[in-house]
């Protein structure tokens, strides 16, 4: 950093000796340094894509996903959804919309793009590196976009119908992952929990504006507003990356239904560390948000990396 500003000062000078303005240069080259530091860090993350992609993950266990869902104290029906397949690794979870038509029908909708995949690829090859898994991730999401975009086109009953969703590949060495929403995706690795998705949310965008404090944003009236989600629009705008893994870390995939009400990571990763099985561990979680009101369907999954 101090290399920088020395080069950003030292242009200032030379320009501000042959007579022109040197604020307005200053300005200029310190974009110009940002954007040689933007693609630098880009090009970090492709050569870091690159070398994961060559790891070969040959003969690999199938996963052992625990997943639950619960309706919650207040609603008249479950919106969420949940799939895996553990001998392809892969999860996903869906929040319908509630304040839109039939968000039940979206997430299952959703997640049915999955499960026809998953039934069409009993075995993907093990050695298939983050990149491939990235682009699989993304096609699967889009398709489903489009399925449910469609149907509420096609149908007043399910107009404007939406939904989050969560979904990744687990694997040794890695995450690969989609998201749209405000459902998230949690790491616990040597007992610190953190969360890996950024909500797609009105009150996110607050935080990041500095309106409001990430803790004013967990009691927000306005948390529950999502600014992207799966068949709203003709295109969605979605995430996709991947998070490095170790041996014995817990993946946490979980809906609103929990996060909402259960808003200290500390207390979550207590939950978690101290149940004695995965199972445990989802049933003790749901417990806590249904003691905390149970104001929403609340979904938990949970699995552990080999």
């Amino acid at each position: 950093m101090a290399s920088l500003w020395e080069s950003i000062t030292r242009d200032c000078v030379c320009k501000s000796r042959i007579g022109v303005d040197t604020d307005i240069h200053l300005f200029l080259i310190l974009i110009w340094h940002l954007m040689i530091a933007l693609l630098k860090f880009d090009n970090l993350k492709q050569n870091y894509l690159i070398i994961v992609n060559n790891i070969q993950d040959k003969g690999l266990d199938s996963m052992n996903f625990i997943a639950k869902t619960d309706i919650g104290a207040l609603r008249e029906r479950n919106e969420d959804s949940y799939f895996f397949d553990d001998e392809n690794r892969l999860f996903a979870i869906a929040d319908g919309m509630s304040g839109h038509a039939r968000g039940d029908i979206a997430s299952q909708l959703t997640l049915q793009v999955f499960e026809e995949w998953a039934a069409e690829t009993p075995n993907l090859a093990s050695d298939l590196g983050p990149i491939k898994r990235l682009d699989i991730l993304e096609k699967l999401a889009t398709d489903a976009n489009r399925r449910v975009y469609a149907m509420g086109q096609d149908s007043y009953q399910y107009h404007r119908m939406g939904t989050t969703l969560t979904a990744g590949f687990v694997m040794p060495s890695y995450l690969a992952y989609v998201h749209v929403g405000d459902s998230r995706l949690y790491v616990l690795h040597n007992d610190v929990l953190t969360q890996i998705t950024t909500d797609d949310s009105l009150v996110q965008q607050m935080i990041e504006k500095g309106e409001i404090t990430p803790e004013e944003g967990r009691v927000h009236a306005k948390r529950n507003i999502i600014t992207q989600a799966i068949g709203l629009a003709e295109e969605v705008s979605l995430t996709t990356d991947v998070c490095p893994l170790s041996a014995g870390d817990i993946i946490l995939a979980c809906t609103d239904g929990l996060h909402d009400l259960i808003t200290d990571d500390t207390e979550t990763r207590n939950i978690i560390s101290s149940a004695p099985t995965l199972e445990a561990a989802s049933e003790n979680l749901i417990s806590k948000a249904l003691a905390y009101g149970g104001t929403d369907n609340v979904t938990v999954l949970l699995t552990t990396v080999d």
